[in-house]
């Protein structure tokens, strides 16, 4: 199955290419060049922006088709607030936190948001409410590097279901989102990919079930392959972008790598019953490229929301609106998030997710 933009090689991240970028190895040291002359490069580079600027517009109809075939209901939401979803930044509390950007919105302090994902959980406390999604803008204080931007376009869900069923979810989101694009906009896509891989993306959407392997088992994997004594600690800080791409041709097919270390992730996942030291949570990694869905099943007890207010040391005043929605009635319900820029970048096999849209922006530069 011939999916993704990289592979790895000598223990670096490199570009296979496609039918406009040519390869490039260590592609991870590339530093984004000058954007200023998109409005220009539009005008002139006019085919290959159409295409994209194209498939966007598909990505939009699917996603929006998918969940209205889903019975989810679209939920408008703010991007500033004080309760930001990775707050373990600030604290020193979580390694795999984020820092936000603050702002001032009139005289009080705020953040741009991280995710939706704590909002979109106040909608499903509605007894009429099960589904809802958002496709809004989110903003992580890092620098843009070959998968990563400081500004992206997030869709994001969340269900009164439980996280099996949410895996589910996801993988019949991504099989449709393909599916729908492969139908509608088969020649835009050409423009980027060769017959092969338009086939390989087919291949993908008939896969019957994404493999399941656990964070722990994942290292066990890499060890295997590498022998690399690196991969004897298990932590998050050995599992970046090289092992995740490593982690997808060793097993050769989609998976999801579930149950991350409680201290390592974010506050708002449910601990698992049977072993508390790790949450119920997955990262959905698409082969060749890796991370491309976030995912969990949220904390639902207001006992276990306490414990991780305290042990994450969060600001009472900013989150007590998300404690208060636990009550001895909540529901089991669960959610995930997905970066439109990194599943465009892909699918189509782009070297650098700032070429995944017209106007990215960038740690070191907002214009034009």
């Amino acid at each position: 199955m011939n999916l993704g933009p990289y592979f790895i090689q000598n223990k670096k991240i490199c570009y296979k290419g496609n039918k406009i970028y040519k390869s490039i190895k260590g592609i991870a040291q590339v530093k984004a060049p000058s954007l200023k002359s998109r409005h220009i490069e539009i005008r002139e580079d006019h085919e290959k922006w159409a295409a994209l600027i194209k498939i966007w517009d598909g990505v939009y109809k699917a996603c929006n088709a998918f969940m209205d075939n889903n019975h989810a209901l679209l939920f408008d939401l703010p991007i500033t607030t004080r309760m930001i979803s990775s707050p373990g930044a600030l604290s020193g509390t979580i390694i795999s936190d984020v820092d936000p950007f603050e702002i001032k919105f009139f005289n009080n302090q705020t953040f741009l948001t991280q995710s939706s994902q704590l909002y979109l959980e106040f909608a499903i406390t509605n007894p009429k409410i099960n589904k809802v999604y958002c496709w809004e803008k989110s903003f992580r204080r890092e620098k843009a590097d070959f998968r990563h931007l400081p500004e992206f376009t997030h869709i994001e869900f969340e269900a009164n279901i439980e996280f099996e069923d949410n895996l589910k979810i996801q993988q019949n989101f991504l099989q449709f989102v393909i599916s729908f694009l492969i139908k509608n906009y088969k020649k835009d896509l050409l423009f980027f990919l060769d017959q092969d891989s338009i086939n390989s993306l087919r291949e993908f959407t008939i896969l019957k079930k994404f493999s399941i392997i656990t964070f722990e088992e994942a290292f066990k994997f890499l060890k295997d392959k590498t022998n690399d004594s690196k991969y004897d600690k298990i932590t998050i800080e050995n599992f970046g972008a090289v092992e995740e791409v490593l982690l997808t041709e060793i097993i050769g097919e989609p998976v999801f790598v579930t149950n991350y270390y409680m201290e390592e992730v974010a506050f708002y996942h449910s601990n698992d019953p049977i072993n508390p030291k790790f949450v119920i949570n997955a990262d959905f990694l698409f082969p060749g490229y890796g991370e491309l869905i976030g995912s969990g099943e949220r904390v639902h007890t207001k006992e276990e929301m306490r414990f991780k207010t305290n042990h994450f040391r969060l600001n009472l005043d900013d989150y007590q609106p998300y404690i208060d929605s636990r009550h001895k009635n909540s529901k089991i319900h669960s959610g995930w998030g997905m970066g439109i820029e990194r599943f465009v970048q892909a699918i189509l096999k782009l070297p650098f997710i700032w070429e995944s849209k017209p106007f990215p922006r960038i740690h070191n530069q907002n214009r034009p």
